[in-house]
């Protein structure tokens, strides 16, 4: 053979394979990738400087190529890597979980409102100083002041909790509408527009909050954001018709966020489980199955799809919906016994595996943490990848939920 000439590949011209292979994974194996994801949010994207007012927030976006940190809705943010912190600290014992978790409770209760005599703002949990907040960034938090009292049995927390969940209930939602405004400024002590109100179901919340202290209001205020949900579902599974949906998008194809039917589809199983009425449960099939339906090949997602759910942007990838829709996978899994959630969820733990980065990248902001997404093609050889907080945060957290529904000493998976 002539070694100036080279080689002809003859098995395939893509880097990805449409034949997968069927792998396992150990569940050890992959208890460590998921602690490896929660060790990037503790030992990197936590704030550990006691000096700042953002002492314990988790830090929200990090771009490879620049190497610059952004925070985005760190509130919400850090809520939901609270409660993956605990889920983990519950599987395994590791007290610096416990630890990174109640730094960040600390956090977000930090400028909560707690005098007695301030009948506007006691409970508010951004306090009086507050420029904006955004209602479904609070209602997407507040399970984490929950869970920390679940796991601590401190009573401060269900304190919290409880306070802040009623004051959203009693100064933000339209009663008999099934929708909330949308924000308030304390300092201007304004509401946002009422025709950006949204029927926010995110996580469940008042549920929560009704099972523990039975007050009526809250389970009327899950009853009518669930019904008000299912009159406005469009397309089935999901709910164009309200932010960050954008009906007018992609020249009026729409455009759909990657965590929507998380967002308000996923609760309507905790309906389910509160009104024993099939309608619910069908609206949660049908937003798992929008999933189903909306995952590429190998188990990625787009971060927008449209309304028909064919077209999407190239360099867009959202690995936190993926996380998101396992979680929902497996919530199916065990209520339906329906293999093309077992199958999905297999495939999806392939692409998850893929999306963390290695303990010896050379950069070590990245080590364990997932992508959501690569940057844009930009003419050099590594334009980079966005790294987010929640790309970690749920995940990690559908690792756990993987071997807390499935049994077995290795876990079945798919690689392309």
């Amino acid at each position: 053979m002539n070694p100036n000439r080279l080689s002809i590949d003859h098995t395939r011209a893509s880097a990805q394979s449409e034949h997968p292979e069927r792998k396992t994974i150990g569940r050890d194996d992959l208890l460590q990738r998921a602690l490896e994801g929660c060790n990037w949010l503790t030992d990197v994207a936590q704030v550990l400087d006691d000096r700042t007012g953002d002492y314990g927030v988790i830090k929200g976006e990090y771009d490879t190529k620049s190497r610059q940190w952004k925070l985005y809705g760190p509130f919400w943010h850090t809520g939901q890597a609270v409660r993956l912190l605990l889920q983990a600290y519950r599987m395994e014992g590791d007290e610096k979980n416990l630890r990174s978790a109640l730094l960040g409770g600390e956090y977000m209760i930090r400028d909560q409102c707690m005098d007695e005599r301030d009948a506007k703002f006691y409970g508010f949990i951004h306090g009086a100083q507050a420029q904006q907040s955004n209602t479904a960034s609070q209602l997407e938090g507040f399970a984490a002041l929950y869970d920390l009292h679940a796991v601590t049995q401190d009573a401060m927390w269900l304190e919290r909790f409880h306070l802040a969940v009623d004051w959203v209930a009693k100064n933000l939602y339209l009663e008999g509408e099934g929708l909330f405004y949308n924000g308030y400024s304390a300092v201007k002590d304004e509401l946002a527009p009422v025709e950006k109100s949204r029927p926010t179901n995110d996580d469940a919340i008042f549920w929560l909050a009704y099972q523990h202290f039975e007050d009526p209001v809250y389970l009327d205020i899950f009853r009518e954001v669930s019904v008000r949900l299912l009159r406005d579902e469009d397309p089935p599974g999901n709910w164009m018709l309200y932010r960050p949906c954008f009906p007018e998008s992609f020249e009026g194809r729409g455009s759909i966020h990657a965590r929507h039917a998380w967002w308000w589809g996923y609760p309507m199983l905790q309906a389910y489980n509160a009104f024993q009425d099939d309608k619910y449960l069908e609206a949660g099939i049908r937003a798992g199955d929008w999933y189903i339906r909306n995952s590429n090949l190998d188990g990625g997602y787009y971060y927008h799809t449209t309304r028909e759910g064919h077209n999407h942007l190239s360099f867009d990838f959202s690995t936190s919906a993926v996380g998101c829709a396992v979680i929902m996978w497996c919530d199916l899994w065990q209520r339906l016994g329906d293999d093309k959630y077992r199958d999905a969820i297999q495939r999806a733990l392939g692409f998850l595996l893929r999306a963390q980065f290695r303990q010896d990248v050379p950069d070590p902001n990245l080590r364990g943490a997932f992508f959501e997404g690569y940057l844009p093609p930009d003419g050099t050889m590594e334009p980079g990848f966005y790294l987010r907080d929640i790309a970690t945060i749920f995940p990690a957290r559908a690792m756990l939920t993987i071997l807390e529904t499935f049994e077995g000493d290795e876990i079945p998976y798919l690689d392309y």
